[in-house]
C-alpha cells in the first residue's frame, strides 16, 4: 500500500496534530487572567507578566526534550506526558493564594506541557507529507490559531461567570482530554502502517524543492539558514507574545471593554488561521523564503498600527493582518527546516528552534510589562515591537538562493 491509497492515513495524523496544536490556546489565554490576578496577589503587572515569560522558558527549554522524545519514541508519550503537566498544571493555578505558585504551576509544570503540543504535530506530519507538506504542516500550525480563536474568549466568559480559578480549572481539563486524544490517533510514520509518505516515487514540483538527504544535527547547526528562521521567530515571536499578554489590559487604557478586547486576540487566531493556511499554500508556489519576508512584512507593518487603534472598528482588522503574518511565518520556519535538512533529525532541530521561547519570552511579555510600569503607557512597548518585527525580512535575504541537498 502506498501514500496515493484512496485514503491516506496521514490526514488523519494532521487533525489530530492540529487539535494537539490548539492547546497553545490554553497557554496564550494567560492575558485574561492579569486583571484578576493583580489585585488579587496584590503585585505589579511586571510580576505577572514574568510568570508568563517563565513559562516560555521551560516550553523552549524542553521542546529540544519533546523532538528528542518524538524522534526516539514517536508522538504518543510526548503528548500523554503533555496531557498530565500541561493540564495539571494550568488546573493547579486555580488553587493558588501566592505569586510563587503561580510561577511553579503555570511557569514550571504547565510550561514542560506546553512544550509538546506543536514540535510534536508539525515533526510527525512532516514524515507523512512529501506533495503538500507546505498546506499539510499549515493546517496543524493552524491549531494555534484556532486555539486563539476559541479558548481566550472561552475563558474571559468562565471568568466573567464564575470566577478566573473556575477558568483555571477548566481550560487544564480542556487540555488533559484533548492531548490524551490527540496522543491516542497520532501515528509516528507512515511505513509503521504499511505506507509511504504522500508524494513518494513522484516528480513533485516545488518552488523549494525538499533536501533528498537528511542533515545531521551539527550540520543543521553550522547553516546560515537554520540561525535565519531561528532569529525569525525570536523576534516576531516575541513581538506577538507580548500582544497576546498585553492585549487586554493595552484596550482597557484605550476604554475598550474585556470582552471586546478578548475578541481582538479571536482576531489574532482567525488572522493566523488564515496565514498559515495561505502562506504555506503559496510557498509551495512562490518559494518558502520569499514568503517568509512577505508574512514577517505583513507583522511588522501592523504592528506599528497598534498606536492607532481608537475602538474595536480598528482593532479587530490590525489583529487580523498581524496574525496573518505571524501565521505565516510561524508555519513556514517548520516547513524550511523540514525541506532545507531533512526529516530523520527534524524533532531534534525543531526543538532547538523552539529555545526561541526563552527570548522571545523575555523580549515579549515581560520588557512590555517592564515598560508599561515604567511609564504608566504601551506606547514604546509597540514602538520596539515593530521595529524588532522588521529584522528578519532584511535577515532573510541572506537565505534567498538557499538550495536544497539533492544527494
Amino acid at each position: 500500500m502506498t501514500g496515493e491509497s484512496k485514503f491516506f492515513y496521514g490526514w488523519i495524523v494532521v487533525i489530530f496534530a492540529t487539535l494537539s496544536a490548539a492547546m497553545f490556546g490554553v497557554a496564550t489565554s494567560y492575558g485574561t487572567f492579569i486583571s484578576s490576578l493583580e489585585p488579587y496577589l496584590n503585585t505589579s503587572r511586571t510580576t505577572i507578566s514574568f510568570a508568563y515569560t517563565v513559562e516560555m522558558w521551560f516550553y523552549a527549554l524542553f521542546a529540544i526534550t519533546m523532538g528528542w522524545i518524538v524522534d526516539k519514541y514517536g508522538p504518543k508519550l510526548a503528548l500523554w506526558a503533555a496531557a498530565v503537566l500541561l493540564g495539571g498544571g494550568v488546573a493547579l493555578c486555580g488553587t493558588i493564594t501566592a505569586s510563587w505558585q503561580l510561577f511553579v504551576y503555570f511557569g514550571v509544570i504547565a510550561g514542560i506541557g506546553h512544550s509538546a503540543v506543536l514540535v510534536v504535530g508539525t515533526t510527525t506530519v512532516s514524515k507523512w507529507f512529501i506533495k503538500g507538506r507546505g498546506l499539510a504542516v499549515g493546517i496543524v500550525a493552524c491549531g494555534l490559531g484556532i486555539g486563539l480563536v476559541v479558548v481566550p474568549p472561552l475563558s474571559r466568559a468562565i471568568i466573567a461567570s464564575q470566577g478566573w480559578r473556575a477558568s483555571f480549572l477548566t481550560l487544564g481539563a480542556l487540555a488533559f482530554v484533548s492531548l490524551m486524544i490527540a496522543g491516542t490517533f497520532i501515528r509516528r510514520r507512515p511505513q509503521d502502517m504499511g505506507l509511504q509518505p504522500l508524494g513518494y516515487g513522484e516528480e513533485v514540483k516545488l518552488a523549494t524543492p525538499p533536501s533528498m538527504r537528511d542533515y545531521s544535527l551539527p550540520e543543521i547547526l553550522k547553516a546560515r539558514a537554520f540561525w535565519v528562521v531561528y532569529l525569525t521567530a525570536v523576534f516576531c515571536y516575541g513581538a506577538e507574545n507580548f500582544l497576546v499578554v498585553h492585549l487586554v489590559p493595552y484596550c482597557a487604557s484605550l476604554g475598550i471593554g474585556a470582552a471586546e478586547a478578548a475578541f481582538g486576540i479571536s482576531c489574532l487566531g482567525i488572522g493566523t488561521i488564515l496565514g498559515r493556511i495561505g502562506m504555506g499554500w503559496l510557498s509551495d508556489r512562490i518559494g518558502r523564503v520569499p514568503a517568509l519576508m512577505i508574512s514577517v512584512g505583513l507583522q511588522a507593518s501592523t504592528t506599528f498600527a497598534m498606536l492607532l487603534i481608537t475602538g474595536v472598528s480598528i482593532l479587530y482588522p490590525v489583529m487580523i493582518i498581524v496574525g496573518f503574518g505571524y501565521g505565516g511565518w510561524a508555519a513556514l520556519a517548520m516547513i524550511i527546516i523540514g525541506d532545507f535538512f531533512g526529516v530523520k533529525n527534524m524533532g531534534k532541530a525543531q526543538g532547538i528552534y523552539f529555545t526561541n521561547g526563552i527570548l522571545g519570552g523575555l523580549v515579549g511579555p515581560f520588557l512590555a510589562g517592564w515598560i508599561f510600569d515604567t511609564t504608566q503607557s504601551y506606547y514604546w512597548a509597540i514602538i520596539f515591537a515593530g521595529v524588532t518585527c522588521m529584522i528578519p525580512f532584511f535577515l532573510a535575504f541572506t537565505i534567498l538562493k538557499h538550495k536544497a541537498a539533492t544527494a
